[in-house]
């Protein structure tokens, strides 16, 4: 698990150090930070895939990534701090501004309480994720953080690959913006049906209208299956463009948090996994979330005030702006206690009591 993240330089986060929970929920205004702080995990998941040159390009240069642009802030930093099997161990990465507006390794390391291991300097890709491990926590630890998905599923135009064609071996995991949903699914039906049955149910308390999925390969292209469904009202199959946003977003929530556990990330990371949905789809969520914490870690962001009440206090992070510094303090149970008493978290939010509101 995630015990701890240090970050310093990236963006609007000129310097943090934040202990992470099993379930860890950001609040706060628009522009406060909580984008930021998920990107970093889109940063980490550049390196796993050899591709921080590329990340670094496509985020509009290293101007765009660094706190201020580089003239302020001339190199960033990051450490994630892991509990393997009661063993904490330790990745850092340093960052520095290098010509053309990218960036390159000032520092790579990896620690734990029996070795450190300097991977070098100036390298424009990652040597830990991308070399042989020097040992099996050095390879406990790389699994574990290949394990960590960012999940966005707020595409859902005409044009989103949720409603398209995808390969139907492309299954072995639910892709970060839900492209291979269908493929997963399928995969689910055909081997692992009480998965896919449970993920199904669910459906159906949301949308008491759906009936199953149709799920085969295209007759006239097998390699390939699209998200076709059935309604309980109509002996007509309907395709994913007859899906609505909610709907559809909500059916790739619920596969993500309801997939047999061997499958489950070792962390989940939602951006406002509450767009579109119902309130009563959203208990749900926060439900689904809540079990899956068991196998799983999850990060979450929401700038929905009653998504929070179903969560614990202290798994709340309030994440504010000021000056154009990002800040992010966990809340204190025993600091609201006698508030808790009269007020829920999301009226003590819209009072501005546990802050997160816009400020300057």
């Amino acid at each position: 698990m995630l015990k701890e993240l240090d970050i310093f330089g990236f963006k609007s986060i000129h310097a943090l150090r934040l202990e992470l929970k099993p379930i860890n929920v950001l609040i706060g205004a628009n522009g406060a930070g909580k984008s930021n702080f998920i990107d970093i995990f889109r940063l980490l998941a550049s390196l796993k895939n050899n591709s921080l040159q590329f990340y670094v390009g496509k985020s509009g240069g290293a101007n765009s990534l660094l706190h201020y642009g580089t003239e302020v802030t001339p190199q960033m930093a990051a450490r994630f701090c892991l509990d393997i099997d009661q063993v904490l161990c330790s990745y850092e990465l340093k960052l520095v501004e290098a010509p053309i507006d990218t960036l390159i390794f000032l520092e790579e390391s990896f620690e734990s309480l029996e070795n450190f291991e300097n991977l070098g300097t100036g390298h424009k890709e990652s040597f830990f994720f991308n070399a042989q491990p020097f040992n099996q926590l050095n390879q406990k630890v790389q699994n574990e953080i290949k394990q960590y998905h960012v999940f966005q599923f707020h595409n859902t135009s005409e044009t989103a690959k949720m409603r398209g064609n995808c390969e139907l071996h492309n299954n072995r995991s639910l892709l970060n913006d839900g492209g291979n949903l269908a493929a997963v699914l399928y995969k689910l039906q055909q081997t692992q049906f009480p998965y896919y049955e449970r993920i199904v149910d669910v459906i159906r308390q949301i949308a008491p209208f759906f009936n199953d999925f149709i799920l085969e390969p295209l007759a006239l292209n097998p390699n390939y299956i699209q998200l076709h469904w059935r309604s309980c009202y109509s002996k007509y199959d309907f395709g994913p463009h007859q899906l609505s946003d909610g709907t559809l977003r909500t059916m790739a929530l619920i596969t993500t948090l309801l997939q047999p556990e061997s499958d489950l990330p070792s962390l989940i990371v939602l951006d406002e996994p509450e767009l579109g949905l119902h309130p009563y789809a959203i208990t749900v969520l926060a439900s689904l979330i809540r079990s899956a914490s068991v196998h799983t870690q999850i990060i979450l962001a929401t700038q929905s005030s009653t998504f929070i009440d179903h969560f614990n206090t202290d798994e709340v992070i309030v994440v504010e702006q000021k000056k154009g510094v990002s800040s992010f303090n966990r809340l204190v149970p025993e600091e609201l206690t006698e508030w808790l008493e009269e007020y829920t978290l999301s009226e003590l939010w819209e009072k501005n009591v546990i802050g997160g509101r816009p400020g300057r």
